[in-house]
């Protein structure tokens, strides 16, 4: 009986190596958002084409009364009401010609940020899904040019 415990135990932790070298390649963890949490909640992200540098980037469902897309207009009233640009939007791209690892795994955070749900916002590098207004803020301004 000891023999056939050990058989388990041995097939178990063989079972669970495979799977767990099997989530990513080369046995690396995958970008992540909260690996790379940057200022006050926000991460770095690949902006996607044609959002203009200062300029918030609020990706919500358009016409929609979900709870999501009533806070994503607040949001941009909010915004709005104190002078920072916005620019709303309900999907994104990237225009990207052979991407480096670093912009691939920025890439990825940028998806990560946008599927978890409405409003997915993104200021200069930094992205984040359903900050509140002093968040936007906070970054806005800490990230701005000039």
């Amino acid at each position: 009986m000891r023999g056939w415990t050990l058989l388990l135990i041995a097939a178990g932790l063989a079972g669970g190596y495979n799977w767990w070298s099997q989530r990513a390649p080369g046995g690396v963890a995958p970008a992540t958002a909260t690996a790379t949490t940057g200022i006050d909640g926000f991460v770095a992200v690949e902006m996607p084409t044609g959002t203009p540098r200062d300029t918030v980037l609020v990706l919500a469902p358009p016409n929609c009364p979900s709870e999501q897309a009533q806070r994503a207009e607040a949001l941009i009233r909010e915004l709005t009401d104190i002078g920072i640009p916005v620019k709303r939007g309900s999907s994104f791209s990237f225009n990207i010609e052979n991407p480096s690892p670093e912009q691939r795994a920025a890439v990825d955070r940028t998806v990560e940020v946008f599927q978890q749900g409405a409003p997915a916002v993104f200021i200069n590098g930094m992205g984040m899904s359903n900050p509140t207004t002093s968040q936007v803020v906070a970054v806005y301004r800490s990230t701005r040019g000039g």
